[in-house]
């Protein structure tokens, strides 16, 4: 079963099923199968018996939801992907301080970490960047654009 996110509505879809968040508490979660770093709670999902929070990790950026049954016992883990979001901005190729300060920093945060962001922002204001940070923030690009339809080109 797929299951996917919509970081706007914060709805949680499984399939053809979109599921409200009752909760938007956040609170570290576990960690995360990918790099071991913490995850934060996002938002929290009743389904069935069911209680499913969706996860993103401070690290790597990646998404989940955890499954619990209705005695909190842990049931499962699974990668979540996110739903595209339109971002109501002037051009859809960000290239300069101005276009990347229009992107609403949730959006930012959502995909790339806090490092990384202000890499981003240090090389759109032609200053020096932590160049790991960049690195990694450019590797992200792709995925930035497949969500936002938004392309960074800095």
């Amino acid at each position: 079963m797929e299951y996917s996110y919509d970081l706007k509505g914060n709805y949680l879809c499984i399939g053809e099923n979109r599921i409200p968040a009752y909760s938007l508490e956040e609170n570290e979660i576990g960690n995360c199968t990918n790099c071991d770093s913490i995850l934060m709670s996002l938002s929290y999902h009743a389904a069935d018996e069911k209680t499913i929070i969706v996860t993103k990790c401070t690290s790597c950026g990646t998404f989940y939801a955890n499954i619990y049954d209705s005695a909190w016992n842990w049931i499962d883990e699974v990668q979540v992907s996110l739903l595209p979001i339109p971002i109501p901005i002037s051009s859809q190729i960000v290239d300069d301080w101005k276009g990347l300060e229009a992107i609403p920093m949730k959006k930012l945060e959502a995909v790339f970490s806090r490092g990384e962001i202000e890499a981003l922002f240090a090389r759109a204001k032609e200053e020096t960047p932590v160049r790991q940070y960049l690195y990694r923030a450019r590797k992200k690009y792709r995925l930035f654009e497949e969500i936002f339809d938004v392309k960074l080109a800095l």
